[in-house]
């Protein structure tokens, strides 16, 4: 209940704020499309596997996301995608969703070579995976990206979305 609460306490506090605040990302989201959703992931992951073998797992039991989560999590696999696609080229790329009692863990890994040596992490993968970072943290979650050792580059988060919130 500790976490419901504390996630519940800073929605209610600064609703309007957190709102405003997913809204302002390094890319504005396209009104005029269609929101972005986990409901559109098949769509997402298909967009994506013309040039590249994607393939997209889930565990746990799945459920609707508060709005504001639902819109990050897709957010935050589109540019990992996206990424996959320009810094590794063909190369298979993995998504995985787990549902637990608590929110969302989103982990995304490609098999390529990863990220130029000129710089590593999140600071050498661009400011996309810093946007959806910020994103991922002004709702009370973690977020994480890098290379993998042996290759590859994997971008992690976890998003708070208890299920007492949906009920």
């Amino acid at each position: 209940m500790g976490l419901f609460a504390q996630w519940r306490g800073t929605v209610l506090a600064r609703g309007h704020q957190l709102l405003g605040a997913l809204g302002r990302a390094d890319e504005p989201d396209d009104p005029s499309g269609p929101a972005p959703s986990l409901n559109r992931l098949d769509a997402l992951v298909e967009g994506f596997t013309a040039g590249q073998p994607v393939r997209w797992t889930m565990a746990g039991q799945p459920r609707p996301l508060p709005g504001p989560v639902d819109v990050v999590a897709y957010r935050i696999i589109e540019e990992a995608l996206t990424n996959a696609c320009r810094h590794a080229p063909g190369a298979p790329v993995g998504v995985r969703l787990r549902y637990d009692d608590a929110g969302i863990t989103i982990e995304v890994r490609d098999e390529g070579a990863g990220p130029a040596p000129s710089g590593g992490g999140t600071q050498g993968a661009g400011r996309g995976l810093l946007g959806v970072r910020r994103r991922a943290e002004r709702l009370g979650g973690t977020f994480s990206a890098g290379p993998r050792a042996g290759g590859g580059f994997t971008v992690r988060a976890v998003l708070p979305a208890p299920e007492e919130m949906i009920g």
